[in-house]
């Protein structure tokens, strides 16, 4: 009888091991093939095997350990670059390997994908093709040289809205899949999917496929198994696309490089454009970040000559650029400006459409009470609860999810009168009805849109002419193209600007630009109106005057002066325990740890404090910031990793976080 053959395991636990398994005589595996193994007291668990090995000196006798129970997939979920990218995820994120292994596995925790029947390609029928401006022209060309030469390289599409980057993107797919290889390009938005598959799926008919987090297990399974076949050779979705098996790889595409829904909110908390740079890296491929407004990381990457910029300047056609006015919301009776209600009427008169932007959902964000000043909390979070006037139950956290039902009168003192103050998506359109009784009002937000399907039929709805004013927080800010749609409001453009966060004024200004980018993209010209009680922020007057680079230096300046990212790193450390004094303990146990080991040249360390959310979902938080002068130490990140939090504790790691709220 031969020597036994020991797997290592990863699990998608936040555990920093791994651990060896005996392999039974028969049972075939290989690295990157799901298993199933008795782990702790769970009598099936679902890993990962990393490698197989012979038992080690020193190691535990083969008999000691348990054996694997059997194989989940007949192939290998994941492949030898695939097992590199997701040994670069967990070093990058401080996460654990299996946790990395299953993120980069796209069928992640899922049932082995099911063999489906599948007819005969059938080849895209592409629209009669239209000249390309010269800026388009040049970019394709230069992509094209890039993706041939076979050494890959990093790009950054900065095109200003309506300057046809999506044209430049549908150009370079082609010539890559006409090389045999194949392409994914990501989206921000899951709302973003149905246009760009209305857009490539002419050209690329059935080697288009789409991934993204409304698809049943059945249809991942079914695009997984098509894209290992050969068969789907391009894949459209948002961040988690980027991990399909796409073979051999020739393009990565990263459509508003700068949005932070790339960013993943939990373990890991990779972001997409530095996985993508490193996935892109690993197949030889073209990554192209697009964007009118690019991320000062991106900025500055180009700077260091490490990103290529290739710019489109002008819109197709030379199609004018919308008007943009700032409206004083200090001089305003009501947050709907008599100059924002005319233009609405004029369009509807016009028979145009108009889009008003308001980042915030439900009917009413405070219910309070008139007179002794109680106000709706949630239990588990301790922020206001959103008044919703649509579905059950009326009151809800947006934090956690928690629901209740809304009083006749106030607990606290017995009040009759219960006060609804500010307002979301739903006061709005409740108010346009009143306005405007026969106007077609569209709401598009994350309530709107939760119904499987939502997002297709509203672009559709839109697109067709169906709609006279659509209603939207940010998932309609970007990337949609509607060519009757020539007016933009945006109420409230401050609210960003007041986050205590680095990047808020960066994001309230790509915000802006991009939701000013929807208005007059065809050959009606576009109005912006922006509502604001700051209309000299440097942030505000920079979208009006549509000067990139004048909000950039600005912004670099604030940044380079309080040492914030780009020009620093920084490493997030949430602490998490039922009770507060036991977070705060926690933390404070974390900054001992760390200032123990002494002084590190440039590196600071900000905190103990509450986090942003002192309470969320009934764990209270607090966090201990760390900020490097470059790149993050490494003698840092291993005091870091051999912190043990006290009993009752847990704790996250973010690294190069995307906010500090």
């Amino acid at each position: 009888m031969g020597e036994p053959l020991l797997a290592e395991v990863a699990f998608p636990i936040p555990l920093r091991r791994q651990f060896d398994y005996l392999v039974p005589p028969g049972l075939s595996v290989e690295a990157g093939r799901r298993v199933w193994a008795p782990f702790g007291p769970r009598a099936r668990q679902l890993g990962m095997v990393v490698r197989l090995h012979a038992p080690e000196p020193g190691g535990p006798h083969p008999e000691a350990l348990k054996s694997l129970l059997g194989a989940v997939d007949p192939v290998a979920a994941l492949g030898p670059r695939d097992m590199d990218l997701a040994r670069w995820m967990a070093e990058r994120t401080f996460c654990s390997l299996g946790e990395a292994l299953f993120t980069v596995c796209s069928l992640g925790k899922r049932a082995p994908p099911r063999r489906v029947k599948t007819d005969p390609l059938r080849p895209g029928v592409p629209p009669e093709p239209f000249q390309l401006t010269d800026d388009q022209a040049r970019a394709v060309d230069r992509l094209t040289a890039a993706h041939r030469a076979g050494r890959g390289g990093v790009f950054l599409l900065q095109g200003v809205a309506a300057s046809g980057k999506t044209e430049v993107y549908r150009r370079l797919i082609s010539r890559v899949l006409a090389d045999g290889r194949g392409a994914i390009l990501l989206v921000p938005e899951i709302g973003l999917t149905p246009q760009m598959e209305d857009r490539l799926r002419g050209w690329f008919g059935d080697a288009l496929d789409l991934w993204h987090s409304e698809m049943s297990d059945g249809d991942r399974s079914r695009v997984w198994d098509r894209v290992r076949a050969g068969r789907a050779r391009v894949i459209v979705g948002p961040r988690s696309a980027l991990f399909l098996p796409v073979e051999p790889l020739g393009a990565i595409l990263l459509d508003e490089e700068h949005d932070p829904s790339f960013k993943q909110d939990n373990a890991p908390h990779y972001h997409a454009r530095d996985a993508a740079r490193e996935k892109a890296r690993l197949h030889g491929a073209v990554l192209v970040l697009g964007s009118a407004t690019p991320s000062l990381e991106t900025r500055e990457a180009v700077r260091r000559g490490e990103v290529e910029r290739i710019v489109l300047a002008q819109r197709v056609d030379d199609r004018p650029f919308p008007t943009v006015r700032r409206i004083d919301a200090r001089n305003e009776g009501w947050y709907l400006s008599d100059a924002l209600v005319a233009a609405l009427k004029d369009r509807l008169d016009r028979k145009e459409q108009s889009l008003l932007f308001l980042n915030r959902r439900g009917y009413a964000t405070r219910v309070a009470c008139r007179a002794c000043g109680w106000e709706a909390v949630c239990p588990h979070c301790a922020i206001p609860l959103v008044h919703h006037r649509a579905g059950e139950p009326p009151l809800r956290c947006h934090t956690c999810g928690h629901g209740q039902g809304l009083a006749t009168q106030c607990p606290a003192c017995g009040d009759a009168v219960l006060r609804l103050a500010g307002r979301g998506t739903q006061r709005v359109v409740a108010d346009l009805g009143t306005l405007f009784p026969t106007a077609r009002c569209l709401r598009w937000d994350a309530d709107a849109m939760a119904a499987r399907g939502a997002h297709a039929e509203a672009y559709r709805r839109v697109r067709d002419g169906d709609v006279d004013i659509i209603v939207g927080t940010q998932m309609i800010a970007q990337g949609h193209d509607f060519p009757r749609l020539t007016l933009v409001g945006v109420i409230d453009a401050d609210r960003s600007l007041l986050l205590p966060d680095f990047r808020a004024a960066e994001r309230t200004f790509q915000q802006l630009m991009q939701v000013a980018g929807r208005a007059g993209r065809a050959d009606r010209p576009g109005e912006v109106l922006i509502q604001t009680r700051r209309p000299d922020h440097y942030a505000l007057a920079a979208v009006a005057a549509r000067d990139t680079e004048a909000f950039v230096e600005a912004e670099r300046g604030f940044r380079l002066e309080n040492r914030y990212p780009p020009f620093t790193r920084i490493v997030q450390v949430v602490l998490r325990a039922r009770r507060e004094e036991a977070a705060q303990a926690a933390a404070d146990a974390l900054v001992n740890h760390l200032e123990a080991a002494g002084p590190r040249p440039g590196v600071e360390i900000l905190g103990p404090a509450p986090a942003f959310h002192r309470q969320k979902a009934g764990w209270h938080q607090w966090q201990v910031v760390v900020k490097f002068p470059s790149e993050i130490s490494d003698d840092t990140l291993g005091r870091l990793s051999s912190f043990a939090p006290p009993t009752g504790a847990v704790w996250t790691v973010d690294v190069d976080p995307e906010g500090l709220t």
